[in-house]
């Protein structure tokens, strides 16, 4: 039994008929038949009588009448409650996020925010984690989805996933490593294009390589994606990057990656929120939505990461 079995029996008792019903819910007569069956036997009582000119409800039929369309008015209540609640949702809501996070989330979460909480405006800041940690300290943005530099880096954040690194070559370039994977070592001698130093990937890229004593030639330190990807995709240049920060380039063709081992190179993807703006409803619902998009996105592969 569900709620559509008290749609087609309340519309059947109204018409008087199977076939004005099926032809209203746009289902089979036999279909809609068999729902009716079932439904009697499921409750174990006739709900109609069949004359020639159509079929009444019996006595029982008509106690569950009265009881399904109290039921449907209590559903729709409900939705209706529901959706007031989300319109009473309001406020300006400021996200910051890097760029390799936006190609993946934003879409999809921008589109949620309006059709579940229209009574929210979203301002989107871009930009690489190290700005965006600034602009969250600073107070110009109320959430920020970052990369974690460091240990103690926004205490109260909240984990959302780890992400692998890789080298990104154009397709045409010579190969290095083996197949899929290459050592941080092979890419001595390497030009590279980084973000400078004070932001997240190159910290990570610069420990990995303290650690293990391999000098890697930045022969150029950008901070913009768009510019990185367009240099590497000509061949002119390798990167260090995350695969959803190039997913367009590696479904066209255009760039390869390869995962970095001997060391992999793993960063924590974070939610923080601005202390003054952390209990604020509109905040708080956003939150939500980018917990489910992000867990949604992982669970469908369109996110190379893990929990």
């Amino acid at each position: 039994m569900d709620l559509r079995d008290f749609q087609y029996f309340i519309s059947i008792a109204e018409t008087g008929s199977f076939s004005k019903a099926a032809l209203a819910h746009n289902i089979a007569q036999s279909a809609l038949s068999r729902r009716i069956r079932e439904l009697e036997l499921d409750l174990g009582v006739t709900l109609f009588y069949r004359n020639g000119r159509g079929v009444v409800v019996t006595e029982v039929g008509e106690t569950l009448l009265t009881r399904a369309r109290r039921v449907l008015a209590d559903v729709a209540q409900i939705r209706h409650d529901l959706t007031a609640s989300r319109m009473t949702v309001r406020g300006v809501v400021t996200l910051g996020v890097p760029p390799s996070v936006g190609l993946v989330l934003l879409a999809p979460l921008l589109q949620q925010v309006r059709a579940d909480f229209p009574g929210i405006q979203m301002r989107v800041l871009e930009g690489f984690s190290g700005h965006v940690a600034e602009w969250l300290a600073s107070g110009r943005v109320d959430l920020a989805v970052l990369y974690k530099v460091r240990a103690g880096t926004f205490p109260d954040a909240e984990h959302l996933l780890f992400e692998d690194l890789y080298l990104v070559s154009a397709r045409h370039a010579p190969p290095l490593g083996r197949g899929t994977t290459v050592a941080l070592r092979d890419l001595e001698g390497e030009d590279l294009a980084l973000p400078g130093a004070p932001h997240g990937l190159r910290i990570l890229v610069d420990e990995a390589c303290a650690r293990t004593q391999i000098n890697l030639t930045v022969a150029m330190e950008l901070e913009t994606l768009p510019t990185i990807r367009g240099l590497v995709s000509n061949g002119t240049i390798r990167t260090i990057l995350p695969v959803t920060a190039v997913q367009a380039e590696l479904d066209s063709g255009e760039l390869v990656v390869q995962k970095i081992t001997d060391p992999v190179i793993s960063r924590e993807l974070i939610l923080a929120h601005a202390p003054q703006r952390a209990n604020a409803l509109a905040t708080r619902a956003v939150v939500q939505l980018i917990r489910d998009h992000i867990e949604r996105l992982l669970q469908s592969g369109a996110w190379l990461g893990r929990v």
